[in-house]
């Protein structure tokens, strides 16, 4: 507990350099889950990993500070005072609500289609390309445009919310950056071993590519083992009790006399 009470009393105190600090390392941990994880590399680019770092440092760190404080504290000058009602309190204050759309609205619909999607997809060209190209970089993104945004606010109007809407203004950049951890941790894990979308996997924000990504991992997840009708109905059968030969044929038997067909059977023997 002394540590954390530590922390954030520097959060507090150096809200900037803190702020920074908590990107380097999110950023940082995010390509080294990528290269680990995804690519499965042998040995580590560092080389790549400073470069992301420092974007994460300038960009995430600095400019994302410099817009979320600052820059909202003075054209929503409420903004720490809201952050700071208890909920019930929020809901019954109008103008603090607005104030608080007014920032998602200003940071999901100006910030990052014109700001942050350009830079991060430029430093992903210098990282990533041998022959780095930023005029191919940005029609990357206006042919993704569409894509990423969509992506983006389905995950992260949301998480913005929350952030305005409960974080004190030093802890923006920090949730952020743990949010944005956490989807990459989610994204690794789904897609271990999968080097043809490592470049997509950089992202700290989702993007189209990743939310496909995302979403076919999940349908991974909850895939059935055979192809299913989805024009028919369908029921699992499942029996319990000592194990003995025949017991599964009987329960073929049973379902195909009832008009039925089985499409998958399992047997799982527990102890002895």
């Amino acid at each position: 507990m002394s540590i954390l009470k530590s922390l954030s009393r520097i959060a507090v105190k150096h809200p900037l350099g803190f702020g920074m600090g908590v990107s380097i390392v999110k950023t940082s941990a995010s390509d080294l889950l990528v290269q680990t994880i995804v690519e499965q590399k042998k040995e580590i680019d560092w080389k790549r990993n400073c470069a992301f770092a420092t974007f994460g440092c300038f960009y995430l760190g600095g400019v994302q500070y410099a817009l979320y404080v600052p820059i909202f504290g003075r054209i929503f000058p409420n903004a720490a005072k809201f952050a700071a009602m208890p909920l019930r309190e929020k809901l019954k204050d109008a103008k603090g609500m607005f104030a608080l759309f007014g920032q998602v609205f200003l940071d999901q619909f100006i910030h990052h289609p014109f700001m942050y999607f350009p830079a991060f997809y430029a430093t992903r060209e210098l990282v990533m390309s041998e022959k780095p190209d930023l005029r191919k970089s940005i029609e990357t993104y206006r042919n993704n445009m569409k894509e990423d945004l969509t992506a983006l606010w389905k995950v992260w109007v949301p998480s913005t919310i929350i952030n305005f809407a409960f974080m004190p203004m030093w802890a923006r950049i920090p949730f952020g950056a743990a949010t944005s951890l956490l989807w990459t941790c989610i994204l690794s894990a789904m897609r271990g071993g999968d080097v043809v979308h490592n470049e997509e996997l950089e992202a700290p924000f989702p993007t189209g590519a990743t939310f496909q990504i995302f979403r076919e991992g999940l349908d991974e997840f909850f895939a059935s083992p055979v192809d299913l009708d989805q024009h028919m109905s369908h029921v699992c059968v499942s029996g319990a009790g000592p194990d003995r030969i025949g017991h599964v044929a009987a329960m073929a038997r049973a379902v195909a006399d009832a008009g039925g067909n089985v499409t998958h059977s399992k047997m799982i023997r527990l102890g002895q």
